[in-house]
């Protein structure tokens, strides 16, 4: 057998682009060794990888359009071997979608599989294959046996917990893992300002000022994104490190919940509180997001399109305003770096859990016909566009009609694209193919039966529009976390 050679994989020689972590998620979990790089030396900068593989795998890299250099010698100071994520995420009613469909965009964009879990799953006890459950926002504010209506749900997650699980939550999910409520995990021994009703802060989009080293690896000193009524705390008590705070309101918000963030209330309850906590002991480790960085530039633009578009258009004029729409990049979220790091640093954990991956035939009975999934979830995408009235072709209407115009021009060729990487994945699946695939299954009913929903036709315009983009861009990532996966999965795997 070839010995196998060692490669250096820059974030900077790749223009910080996040097919990086593509790829890096995508060789960890085929087994290939990854070591994290936390310090710079020599041409390593912090945050880049050393990847171990055959030969090929330059090659392999550079079919996905990444350059990555021959490295030889010794490790360099601060490169930390990185376990493998068995991620569950959090996708029953306490998160229905969309509320987990921003963490399965995130998350697939940065190259996680991922196994989709709800209560009674949790309570059956799927989180025991797992080494890492993520809770988005929505509802686990409540507790799961409640939420989700599934008797043993929060049993399980503090047993997970026990036994060396980590979790990564935001805002609903950061509630849970904090303490002052029944059925709370109390990981983060801390009690929110507001528990129950949460409602009192606000929306809006903030930005946070870093205070961890890990987590701020390729971040600037400041990270921008969107705020829901996460959790503000006053004293996060020992044991915890505060890794953000909050650092100022950049823009209230009123898409889907119309409730702003007023400048007031942010600077008396807000500023320079925690926005992000790391904490570990007997109940577990975790790291909690006030805020949310899975929705990141996506539901940014739609706030900004209901709100500073609609302000600044009779100032800018219409070209600057769509100009600006345009700019935003959902697909690589500055946020989302955040979340790849705090992934990161609870693999890189002493005492963490190592979660196993999961029987071929248990995931096989999963197993639904993605391709179908696809046209449905596409036709209820198509049907929700359609039912815009864009009569109005002057003023903020005119720069409706131009997002329409573009998501009406995307939508038929993302699902195109999407459509050919399932055919060829399903050809030959293997574990993580399989894996790939029931999430996307899932992904997929869960957001058809929502856009379906007639309610939903009567939302505000920009959050209608929202969602048509949230579900190209999650075929657009599908496309990519497919492709990923075809290049860089050993052929043996794919049989």
């Amino acid at each position: 057998m070839a010995r196998p050679i060692r490669l250096h994989l820059s974030w900077r020689r790749n223009g910080d682009g996040f097919d990086v972590a593509l790829a890096v998620n995508r060789l960890l979990a085929h087994g290939h060794p990854v070591w994290w790089c936390q310090k710079p030396q020599g041409a390593v900068e912090a945050g880049d990888y050393l990847l171990e593989g055959p030969a090929a795998l330059a090659a392999r890299l550079s079919a996905l359009g990444l350059s990555a250099t021959r490295w030889s010698g010794r490790l360099p100071q601060g490169a930390r071997q990185l376990e493998t994520p068995r991620i569950c995420l959090l996708a029953g009613r306490a998160s229905a979608y969309p509320y987990f469909a921003y963490y399965s965009l995130c998350l697939t964009r940065l190259g996680f599989s991922y196994d989709p879990v709800g209560g009674s799953d949790i309570a059956r006890g799927a989180l025991s294959d797992a080494n890492l459950f993520v809770l988005p926002g929505g509802f686990a504010t409540w507790g799961l046996d409640t939420s989700e209506e599934s008797p043993g749900a929060d049993a399980a997650v503090r047993a997970f917990l026990e036994v060396g699980g980590a979790c990564i939550g935001s805002c609903g999910g950061a509630y849970y893992l904090s303490a002052g409520r029944p059925a709370w995990t109390g990981t983060l021994w801390a009690r929110p300002r507001y528990t129950h009703e949460y409602l009192q802060s606000g929306t809006g989009i903030i930005s946070l000022r870093l205070a961890d080293d890990l987590l701020a690896l390729g971040c600037p000193a400041s990270v921008e994104m969107p705020y829901y009524h996460g959790p503000i705390y006053d004293d996060p008590g020992p044991g915890v490190e505060v890794a953000a705070v909050f650092d100022g309101l950049c823009l209230p918000g009123r898409l889907g919940i119309d409730n702003p963030l007023d400048a007031r209330r942010f600077q008396r309850e807000m500023m320079g509180r925690p926005a992000i906590l790391r904490t570990q002991g007997r109940r577990g480790r975790a790291i909690l997001f006030s805020p949310h960085p899975e929705m990141g530039d996506l539901l940014r633009k739609y706030v900004a399109l209901d709100g500073y578009v609609r302000r600044y258009l009779p100032i800018r004029g219409r070209p600057t305003m769509e100009d600006t729409l345009r700019a935003y990049r959902p697909l690589d979220s500055p946020a989302f770096r955040l979340v790849l790091n705090a992934s990161h640093a609870l693999m890189d954990t002493p005492g963490r859990r190592r979660g196993r991956a999961a029987e071929p035939q248990r995931v096989q009975t999963r197993l639904a016909n993605p391709l179908s999934g696809l046209r449905l979830f596409t036709e209820t995408t198509s049907r929700l566009l359609a039912s815009f009235p864009l009569s109005d072709s002057r003023g903020h209407g005119a720069v409706v009609q131009t997002v329409a115009a573009d998501l009406d021009g995307r939508l038929a060729p993302a699902a195109s694209r999407l459509a050919k990487a399932l055919r060829l994945l399903s050809a030959t699946p293997g574990r993580e193919g399989q894996r790939i695939l029931h999430a996307w299954n899932h992904l997929a009913a869960q957001g058809t039966a929502i856009l379906a929903q007639g309610p939903l036709s009567r939302r505000p315009v920009a959050e209608r529009l929202m969602h048509v983009e949230l579900a190209i861009c999650l075929w657009d990532v599908w496309r990519r976390l497919i492709e990923a996966e075809l290049v860089l999965a050993p052929a043996r795997s794919r049989g």
